[in-house]
């Protein structure tokens, strides 16, 4: 008898667990519609829900991460891409975002170290956004021949995209090369000629003594 009433309550127990986790998969599903609606509120919330209710799940984490960090808030941010991390410590994705966490509290280095192992991942499927990002905070750390580097196979990635065009632009101006900075500074400008990348293309021009 005692034996089949610990044998229910473990059969229970594994049915609240089941269900559980697909209450958590319908609320990071609406959480990923109401982001998709530009529901920010409710999106987070919902998000909120899918971590509280399936807490080890990295997906969800790194979802309701990308979420604080778009909203500005860092630390909290930083706190769920460093747990989807620990959860998941293949997740590229986590790893990456949990850079630019870094980087945008100004911590450079730790950023491009994270930038990093994300592009060890196999599964990681954005490496042009990674470099990108790993390029800027070279920039920030004055470390010019990595971030020329980074941003020179960004557009090895993605040639048609006027940001890396731009920011390579920006170092080769600071390396003093300043014909080759004009070429990428064109390139950048012909791209995206209505874009805020596009219209600063144009302004360095200007102050490099071209009409842009």
């Amino acid at each position: 008898m005692v034996l089949a009433l610990l044998l229910l309550a473990g059969c229970r127990s594994a049915v609240d667990e089941q269900v559980q986790r697909l209450q958590a998969r319908a609320a990071y599903e609406q959480g990923i519609k109401n982001l998709s609606e530009k529901r920010v509120s409710l999106g987070l919330v919902s998000l909120q829900e899918a971590v509280s209710l399936d807490p080890d799940n990295a997906l969800y984490r790194n979802a309701l991460g990308v979420v604080n960090l778009d909203l500005g808030r860092k630390a909290e941010a930083q706190e769920q891409f460093q747990k989807a991390v620990a959860l998941e410590p293949t997740y590229g994705e986590a790893q990456h975002n949990l850079g630019l966490a870094h980087a945008e509290q100004g911590r450079f280095e730790e950023a491009i170290a994270l930038y990093r192992k994300a592009l060890a991942q196999p599964t990681y499927s954005t490496p042009d956004v990674a470099y990108h990002n790993m390029g800027y905070a070279y920039l920030n750390v004055r470390k010019l021949k990595e971030a020329e580097e980074a941003f020179r196979l960004t557009i090895q990635l993605e040639p048609k995209r006027s940001s890396p065009h731009y920011w390579l632009g920006v170092v080769l101006v600071e390396q003093g090369r300043r014909d080759e900075a004009k070429a990428s500074l064109r390139t950048a400008r012909d791209l995206d000629p209505g874009s805020i990348i596009g219209r600063s293309a144009v302004e360095v021009l200007k102050a490099l003594g071209e009409g842009g």
